[in-house]
């Protein structure tokens, strides 16, 4: 043996020096599976918020344009149909921001668990259960019904 491998402080750095190797390479996989999330949700926000504002937009259009032709209408029933026109428009509007909504909390729960899932290298809670998947520990939901 080489008076290296006895020297009692090499023997012990070692180890900490795989210990080290390992918290960095934990650290690195925290860290770019952070900054994937944040540039993942960013992206994310950005679609939805555009796709927002491209609708208020259409809202606005279409409300400036009620307005010219319910001013400029012959009479009570034109001016009428073409407030119930405008009117329409803004309901399917509304309906598209609600679907957006439900696709943006869909969209962003699968953010977090991906992002959760990849530092945890697998499912969470050290490999055992998905935290989606209930287990012996959760408490039991009671079930409604409608009255």
């Amino acid at each position: 043996m080489t008076a290296c491998m006895t020297d009692p402080f090499t023997a012990a750095a070692m180890p900490f020096s795989q210990q080290t190797e390992e918290m960095r390479t934990q650290l690195r996989t925290q860290s770019e599976a952070f900054w994937n999330f944040q540039d993942r949700l960013l992206d994310h926000v950005e679609r939805m918020s555009h796709a927002w504002i491209e609708r208020r937009h259409e809202g606005v259009r279409a409300a400036m344009k009620a307005a010219f032709a319910i001013c400029n209408s012959a009479d009570p029933a034109e001016a009428l149909q073409e407030y119930m026109q405008w009117a329409g428009g803004s309901v399917e509007r509304l309906t598209r921001d609600a679907v957006d909504a439900q696709a943006y909390v869909t969209g962003m729960s699968d953010l977090v668990l991906g992002a959760t899932h990849k530092v945890m290298h697998g499912p969470s809670e050290a490999g055992r259960a998905d935290i989606m998947t209930p287990t012996d520990g959760d408490a039991p939901t009671p079930v409604q019904t409608a009255a």
